[in-house]
């Protein structure tokens, strides 16, 4: 019972701070997440949205769908932005975490691909085996 109400909280905080940004009250957003070093916003759209000076550090943006943001001087240098895609998306002054390489942003902006990030585990589908005699 404990378990469902904390899962239930964790829904209604992540959907708050989704409304929160998808209605472009970045004051109100800030101040929600100011103390705060993982919040979830998996998988969220926040496509064409002003999203100057939101509090990104920390966010967990994996999966999100950032189609033609407006994320100038956005630091997200602590994002977990992995599946994330940010087609258009205007990112001059974006700080981006470290263990995102140039070449990913830039396909990720021009051609709306995911994002992956450098320290991903290998899946069994990347890997080469081979076979001992």
């Amino acid at each position: 019972m404990i378990r469902m109400i904390y899962l239930r909280r964790k829904i209604m905080e992540k959907r708050q701070m989704y409304l929160l940004l998808k209605k472009e009250n970045i004051k109100a957003f800030n101040e929600a997440v100011k103390d705060l070093k993982d919040y979830d916003l998996q998988n969220v759209n926040l496509r064409g949205r002003n999203l100057i000076n939101a509090n990104l550090k920390y966010a967990d943006l994996r999966g999100a769908y950032l189609a033609n943001c407006n994320l100038k001087g956005v630091n997200m240098s602590f994002a977990k932005m992995e599946g994330a895609s940010m087609h258009r998306a205007r990112i001059s002054g974006t700080y981006f975490p470290k263990n995102l390489r140039a070449d990913e942003i830039l396909n990720s902006v021009n051609y709306g691909t995911r994002l992956r990030t450098v320290d991903e585990p290998i899946h069994e589908s990347d890997a080469l085996f081979v076979e001992e005699s």
